[in-house]
């Protein structure tokens, strides 16, 4: 379908297209096969305060601020060569000169016979959104900054009061404290994900690359990770002699995560599996644990952000839904990868890939 009239008159079917898109809520746009944007809708015209001379072809661009236009290139062009959709949130300015967010998704469109006529998209204004997902993460960084000091505070002095008890052999509100203590230690930690969340988000989660042995690292936090559940039944089986580049602190927070959710989403009775193994360009670890598993319907929501499976059984578990999120993206940082599969009932396994640097 053309849709630039410079000599002829658009034809029957083009009209009712135009009708239509004019008077979708939503801005449109169509490019041709040689990445030309040969139609822009009214609603984008509005926005943008813009002719449609002035938008054809590549004119749209100059709308896009500056600090995304290369990222917004970057994603058409890898898109278009594999001719399949894409999705990409940009700034772009409207008719009084401001900068809002805005959502973009572009499909490629085929004839009859599956020829390649180009791209069809629709733009979507998040401004507010965007905004409000600002103030959030602000709110959760001045937050967390703020509970760490009390928390910090309150660690001392059950220290203290559990040092007196020993001291004095009140064996009775020793264990108080200690509990205490251990319950601290999880406000803690959920303080630190919350910081954590924040400075992926803002893109500023610092990391200290180095190279060492992963099977190393595993094998150390397997034995951390024994000590703090004594009761419990890990399994750790293969081996691997490759090194790899990363942050070992990063790293090992995302696998004690996986391990964590293993032993609190299993029963107490029932062991659970680490596996380690490399290829030429790979090393492997993978995470099994035999309780509740995970409904298929759920596999590919559970590295969301806050995402907590909802049923009264996964509500007895504690947590706010940032564990995997955080491991994902910390494996991701290492150029890996985390995968899962699950059964309901059975079991559940994680899978992480990270790039074998060097053997030794």
């Amino acid at each position: 379908m053309r849709l630039t009239y410079e000599t002829e008159e658009p034809t029957m079917l083009e009209e009712s297209f135009l009708k239509i898109a004019n008077r979708a809520p939503v801005m449109l746009w169509m490019s041709d096969t040689a990445k030309n944007f040969v139609y822009f809708n009214d609603p984008w015209l509005k926005f943008r305060g813009c002719t449609l001379q002035e938008e054809l072809n590549h004119g749209w661009e100059q709308g896009v601020h500056e600090d995304d236009l290369s990222k917004v290139k970057k994603q058409f062009d890898k898109s278009f060569a594999k001719k399949e959709p894409y999705k990409i949130e940009y700034r772009l300015q409207n008719h009084k000169g401001q900068y809002r967010w805005i959502i973009d998704n572009g499909v490629p469109q085929f004839s009859d016979d599956n020829q390649f006529s180009g791209y069809i998209g629709s733009c979507f204004d998040i401004h507010e959104i965007k905004e409000l997902e600002h103030r959030k993460e602000e709110f959760i960084t001045a937050a967390s900054h703020e509970l760490k000091t009390p928390v910090t505070s309150l660690n001392v002095y059950l220290h203290l009061i559990d040092e007196y008890f020993t001291d004095n052999k009140i064996e009775k509100y020793g264990a108080y404290s200690k509990g205490a203590t251990m319950q601290l230690n999880k406000i803690n930690t959920l303080i630190e994900e919350l910081l954590d969340l924040s400075r992926i988000q803002s893109g500023s989660l610092n990391y200290s690359w180095s190279e060492f042995s992963f099977c190393d690292m595993v094998s150390n936090i397997i034995e951390k990770m024994q000590l703090l559940h004594p009761n419990r039944q890990i399994d750790f089986s293969g081996e691997c002699d490759g090194q790899i580049r990363g942050d070992v602190e990063r790293l090992s927070q995302a696998i004690e995560n996986l391990i964590s959710n293993a032993l609190k989403y299993s029963s107490s009775d029932n062991k659970i599996r680490i596996d380690i193994s490399e290829d030429k360009n790979w090393v492997m670890l993978s995470v099994t644990d035999y309780g509740i598993g995970i409904a298929t319907e759920h596999l590919s929501k559970i590295f969301k952000r806050f995402y907590r499976i909802p049923g009264k059984l996964e509500a007895t578990y504690p947590g706010m839904g940032m564990g995997l999120y955080l491991s994902q993206k910390i494996i991701n940082k290492h150029n890996g990868s985390i995968s899962v599969e699950s059964r309901e009932n059975e079991y559940t396994k994680f899978i992480i890939k990270i790039p074998i640097l060097k053997k030794k």
